[in-house]
């Protein structure tokens, strides 16, 4: 079961043309989740490429993204990711995220971006995300840089650009039409974020609704989030938390390619679909709040017992600054011994651990296989570790729950959808039967750089984002802290 680790780093869709939101909020009592869109596209005639930005705002003092799943009207043009260059420009992505550092309190803005490029989606060349070599491109020892961020053939591109990340078909195991990639490094650490489109009515995971009417659903990954083989680390970045700002802007047409012969007329990445009325969906779930006080339970420093301190503020209701709020702190007095910043001495700090007051950080070793199974579990995926939660196999606290459609009109509208563009218009756009494991043969394998590759659709927006807040362990530790993700 993968989907709560995956939803937390879903994907936001970018829509094009005019926008009618409809949305639907439940939330308990002092809690919030109602983030802001607004989005913009050029140009919105019909069968024609177009250039997106969108932007993204979550408030100060509203709870964080749990899960996102969205769809893309599947009459929209999508170029098939083996007809664009690996390594072809596609977009950036620019955010300003809130941070908690090595347990204090979370009110560091860290301003993160990711120059999205084209990526391989041919699964039988792949790439470790984890260190497996301790070598770079070179042969020399390399310690701590991952796979996925060396250059092994030394071709100017990343080697989770040019090769397909292993873990990606652990998380969902189906072949996409299309993936892009970007790595920024955050603190000397590279953090990869990736966008991965796939054919409508693909099982991303048994609880996601995956009728074909939907559309193309879109997942966002940010690092190896998902990934059910993942063991759990400590890390500097302890939290992250809104307000969160988020712009992100996507092109329609690539003109800065490796391929020499591309750099002239550009290579189409999206086609709006003929003149027509169209539905993009989006489901949403923000962070549970197990006490009601407002802080969702990643964020929370006393997550069963409402806070008599704001975690945003330093030292508000924690006297000792040692990351536990005085309302479950078994000693908040700083002159006496109370300033213990891992309380149950198992090697997480307060702020990142999921028990805080129970040790249940023992990765597995060699002498200890099993401690594994322990470390940071969080069987619900709610933020509380298995050994402290009143009820592990439920989550705790209350749903808050997004639903969204946007409209787009393309062209005049008409009240109804149209029909995807031409083969004129996008002769490499995908068609039902081609490509993914369901509908045709695989895309090929590359024989040099330039072939086979992909990009970020358009409407591709960085909800990742929040995950690219938490780069380099932000939103990696939320998981860490859940039992999944490291950074």
């Amino acid at each position: 079961m993968i989907l709560k680790p995956l939803l937390t780093w879903g994907a936001l869709f970018v829509v094009l043309g005019a926008v009618l939101m409809v949305g639907r909020f439940d939330h308990a009592e002092g809690q919030t989740f109602d983030p802001v869109f607004d989005f913009q596209v050029t140009p919105l005639e019909p069968e024609t490429p177009s250039d997106t930005k969108v932007n993204l705002d979550i408030p100060e003092g509203q709870v964080n993204f749990r899960a996102t799943i969205n769809y893309v009207p599947a009459e929209w043009g999508i170029v098939r990711g083996d007809a664009i260059p690996v390594g072809a420009p596609v977009g950036e992505l620019l955010s300003e995220a809130v941070l908690g550092l090595i347990n204090a309190a979370c009110n560091q803005k860290l301003p993160v971006g990711f120059d999205m490029l084209n990526a391989t989606i041919d699964r039988s060349k792949t790439v470790s995300f984890e260190d497996l070599d301790g070598e770079d491109q070179t042969g020399e020892r390399e310690p701590n840089t991952r796979d996925f961020a060396e250059d092994k053939d030394q071709n100017g591109l990343a080697d989770a650009i040019d090769s397909y990340p292993d873990f990606l078909d652990r998380v969902v195991d189906a072949q996409p039409i299309r993936r892009s990639a970007g790595i920024t490094l955050v603190a000397g650490t590279p953090v990869l974020l990736q966008f991965l489109v796939y054919e409508p009515g693909t099982l991303i995971d048994e609880d996601i609704p995956n009728d074909e009417e939907l559309g193309f659903p879109l997942v966002t990954y940010l690092q190896n989030a998902g990934d059910p083989d993942i063991v759990p680390a400590p890390g500097v970045i302890t939290d992250f938390c809104s307000p969160l700002v988020v712009e992100n802007t996507t092109l329609g047409v690539s003109t800065d390619n490796p391929d020499t012969e591309a750099d002239e007329s550009g290579v189409t990445l999206t086609v709006n679909p003929t003149d027509g009325s169209y539905t993009f969906r989006s489901f949403g779930f923000g962070q549970f709040d197990a006490d009601g006080d407002s802080y969702e339970n990643g964020l929370d420093t006393c997550a069963l017992e409402p806070n008599v301190g704001n975690p945003r503020i330093p030292l508000d209701g924690d006297l000792d600054s040692d990351g536990l709020d005085q309302a479950c702190d078994p000693n908040d007095d700083p002159n006496a011994g109370g300033t213990n910043s891992d309380e149950d001495l198992d090697g997480y700090l307060n702020r990142q651990d999921n028990c805080p007051l129970d040790p249940n950080g023992e990765p597995a070793d060699e002498e200890n296989p099993v401690e594994g199974e322990t470390n940071q579990a969080d069987e619900d995926k709610d933020g509380l570790g298995d050994i402290c939660d009143p009820n592990p196999d439920t989550d705790d606290g209350e749903i808050l729950s997004l639903t969204n459609e946007f409209v787009i009109d393309i062209g005049t509208g008409g009240g109804s959808p149209g029909a995807p563009p031409s083969e004129e218009a996008c002769p490499d756009c995908w068609r039902p039967g081609e490509g993914g494991e369901d509908g045709g043969e695989d895309p090929p394998s590359e024989e040099g750089d330039d072939d086979g590759g992909s990009s970020a659709l358009p409407f591709i927006i960085a909800a990742a984002v929040i995950g690219v807040a938490v780069v380099g362990g932000g939103l990696l530790f939320m998981r860490s802290r859940s039992g999944g993700g490291s950074a």
